[in-house]
């Protein structure tokens, strides 16, 4: 038997796995079953049955409770659950932005501390990266850790922390040394959410939900331990980070953002508009869109695991993620209609269409605003010449930024 033929029988079987899992676990769509219970409980439930039955961490090393599987399975996975209603995927900082960074960066001893409770869903993550003075300039983070003993004490805030109200961990970039130029004096700690000194505080969007939150730390004391990386090195693990959120946000928004292509594409056959040559042209252009995401997404993780970086073309797919969202929001209600403002709110999905568009500048945002995304792949795939800094080589101390005040 060939090669080819081999890898062919084992996908068959690693595809009929995952079917058999998903029917025994979750409903299919269109089946009018409706999930029951509070999301982070089910993404919980549903992350642990998926470690139970073998299918979790699918191409995570094996060593640390993963399969060390090629891409093509994660793919085939995806395919498959694609029919099914997963649970919201509240768990996606840690599965995908923290835990792979941790992979890179950490210790041996941090691999197998964290990785197989996130694997698990024992633990839910959150990033504690942004604040009131530095958004788009996250190097000029204020949120000072200070040495005692062994342990840091970590005292400042952050801002627009995704699900931080129900996050066990987190992932901090505070500076350790502020006599440092401000890329050079940050640290990567992990931070207990439940532990004294942690205060969350929601943050109200204009879509009426409370994703986002304010995160404040007081004298929260931190084990030495928990420092992912290098003292001082912390900048180099946000941008692995930061990356790993771009390639992670591409794969969320490669549907066209809340309300999937698909139900976009229903929704034009309902009001009778899918024989209309531009509507169909519209929609084809954003199924084409998703596809080439969903193409390049398994081409960086293909690229990881060979050891090569993802930076820079992790921000041409954040970028294309952000415009493909607002593009696909635009067009739903474009084909919705009235209907994307008023609706019946007994009717199965109402009030998605509204919900997607206010929800889509968000994707310009997160994971750094499209400006700053534009700058990156300017500077780490074209090769243009990056902008003037004129702070570099100051210590943090002596500069004018964020909040930090004269004298």
């Amino acid at each position: 038997m060939s090669g080819a033929e081999v890898a062919t029988g084992e996908e068959a079987t690693f595809r009929d796995a995952v079917v058999t899992f998903l029917d025994a676990t979750v409903p299919r769509k269109g089946t009018g079953a409706r999930p029951t219970g509070e999301p982070v409980e089910r993404a919980r439930a549903f992350q642990a049955s998926l470690a139970g039955a073998g299918l979790a961490g699918i191409t995570w090393p094996p060593e640390y409770g993963g399969l060390g599987l090629p891409g093509r399975f994660q793919r085939i996975f995806e395919r498959e659950a694609a029919a099914f209603e997963l649970p919201p995927r509240v768990l996606e900082i840690g599965l995908g932005m923290v835990g792979p960074t941790i992979l890179v960066h950490g210790s041996d001893e941090q691999k197998r501390a964290l990785i197989p409770p996130l694997l698990r869903g024992e633990h839910v993550w959150c990033e504690l990266f942004s604040e009131p003075g530095a958004g788009s300039d996250l190097a000029s983070v204020q949120t000072r850790a200070r040495r005692d003993g062994d342990e840091w004490v970590v005292d400042g805030q952050k801002v627009w922390t995704s699900g931080a109200q129900h996050s066990d961990l987190a992932a901090c970039l505070a500076r350790t040394d502020p006599d440092r130029p401000k890329h050079e004096g940050l640290t990567m700690l992990v931070v207990d959410m439940h532990g004294p000194g942690v205060t969350v505080a929601p943050l109200r969007q204009m879509t009426g939900d409370a994703q986002f939150n304010q995160v404040f730390l007081d004298a929260v004391r931190v084990p030495l331990g928990s420092t992912v990386g290098d003292v001082d090195g912390g900048w180099r693990v946000a941008r692995t980070m930061l990356g790993f959120e771009r390639q992670a946000l591409s794969g969320l928004g490669s549907g066209g953002g809340r309300g999937s292509l698909s139900a976009i594409a229903a929704e034009a056959t309902a009001r009778g508009l899918i024989s209309h040559a531009v509507v169909r042209q519209r929609i084809v252009d954003l199924r084409a869109r998703q596809m080439l995401l969903r193409h390049l997404t398994a081409y960086l993780e293909a690229r990881r695991r060979a050891g090569g970086g993802s930076g820079g073309e992790a921000a041409i797919l954040k970028l294309a993620m952000a415009r493909l969202v607002q593009d696909a929001a635009d067009a739903a209600v474009d084909i919705a209609g009235p209907g994307a403002v008023a609706w019946d709110a007994a009717e199965r999905g109402a009030g998605r269409w509204s919900a997607q568009l206010l929800n889509a500048p968000s994707a310009s945002i997160g994971g750094g605003t499209n400006e700053i995304v534009r700058n990156v792949i300017a500077e780490r795939v074209l090769g243009l010449p990056r902008d003037v800094e004129v702070d570099a080589g100051v210590p943090f101390r002596d500069l004018r930024v964020g909040t930090q005040r004269d004298g």
